[in-house]
């Protein structure tokens, strides 16, 4: 598909919305979490992470609402942090039916270490149904998502389904073991978290094992119910493919994973280049709800 073909569809079919702050969770304290970004757009917020020092990773559908900086190592983004342009925002190919992910790449380095991503072996290791993770990020923090936050919130939340097996809300083509789902009874990513982390606890710290997507396709409130999450290990290969940079990832013993297929390709998108407010946002999490239900998915 050519590059104007495949961007003519990410735009046209407002495939899975904006931003997924955290629901039933609570503020970061001062200092906490740095490399977890504010990913400011002309059509909206989202929430990510840096993998690289010129290199944030959020959601596919984040890169359609035209992201022109992020904030860093702040706590509000509304009040302080490092602030950089975005240079080039890239969308995994396919991201509306696969991997919902997709790359900032910065103008400059951030003074942030990046965040540890958790590798195959790990993730294989530790995603297991009742796992505790945490998510972090900048979304709206009432079931509703109706209320305009532009502070840091951190949840703990447990895994349902590790493997994206049994729930209707998970993508079949991104199995096996590409997404997983997370959270519910009150506790979930919201609008403005899409794109954000999900950490699980390793030997070497907090490592980088999931991105928030979208919302459990089940009737409602649209925050609180549970969400599905990227794996991130299964992203690397093209991260360091389409920006040239080498994550740090962890290590384990035992049998691994083959690597995953280098997957060249993905809009790229020069940054400000649409219109929009926060009521866009919100229609495109709508539109997304109602497209995610026929495909058995839901929230960005």
């Amino acid at each position: 598909m050519s590059r104007i073909a495949c961007c003519f569809l990410l735009i046209s079919s407002l495939a899975a919305a904006q931003p997924a702050p955290v629901v039933g969770g609570s503020k970061v304290p001062t200092g906490a979490w740095p490399d977890v970004a504010a990913v400011i757009a002309e059509a909206g917020t989202c929430s990510g992470t840096l993998v690289a020092p010129d290199v944030v990773l959020t959601a596919g559908h984040c890169i359609d609402i035209a992201p022109y900086e992020v904030v860093l190592a702040s706590t509000d983004y509304a009040r302080g942090g490092e602030r950089i342009a975005v240079k080039a925002a890239r969308a995994f190919p396919a991201w509306w039916d696969r991997f919902d992910a997709g790359v900032l790449i910065l103008e400059r380095a951030a003074r942030t270490p990046p965040r540890l991503v958790a590798s195959a072996c790990t993730a294989n290791a530790l995603l297991k149904n009742g796992t505790p993770l945490r998510i972090v990020g900048f979304g709206a923090t009432t079931p509703a998502g109706d209320d305009r936050n532009t502070r840091l919130y951190e949840a703990t939340i447990p895994i349902l389904d590790a493997y994206c097996e049994t729930d209707e809300s998970c993508g079949e083509a991104a199995r096996p073991k590409g997404e997983f789902t997370a959270g519910g009874r009150g506790t979930d990513s919201c609008f403005g978290d899409s794109g954000g982390p999900a950490f699980v606890d390793t030997p070497a710290g907090p490592a980088l094992v999931g991105v928030v997507s979208r919302g459990l396709d089940v009737p409602g409130q649209p925050c609180g119910n549970g969400g599905v999450y990227v794996r991130a290990d299964k992203l690397i290969s093209w991260i360091q493919s389409v920006t040239s940079r080498q994550l740090t990832r962890t290590s384990c013993d035992g049998p691994r994973d083959a690597a995953e297929p280098v997957e060249e390709g993905g809009c790229m998108a020069a940054p400000g280049t649409a219109g929009g407010a926060w009521a866009t946002a919100s229609l495109l999490w709508v539109l997304a709800r109602a497209r995610n239900r026929r495909r058995g998915g839901s929230r960005p």
